[in-house]
């Protein structure tokens, strides 16, 4: 279900992402496949962070501005 929602709603979107504790990653969210939800970001270069699903406590669209 999880995977649905974030397909619907949120991929090719700039979001964040919480997993619990002091943890959050931002990014784009740019591929959902196998329950495994991958992050685009760029910082001084393109790369990807990949996230099991299930351990995604919150995620939201970043508010444009916020850095």
């Amino acid at each position: 279900m999880k995977q649905e929602f974030i397909e619907k709603y949120y991929l090719g979107k700039e979001v964040e992402i919480d997993i619990g504790g002091n943890t959050t990653y931002r990014g784009i969210a740019a591929e959902v496949n196998d329950g495994v939800l991958s992050l685009k970001w760029t910082t001084k270069e393109e790369g990807y962070t990949h996230i099991d699903i299930e351990r995604i406590a919150v995620i939201w669209k970043t508010l444009r501005g916020r850095r």
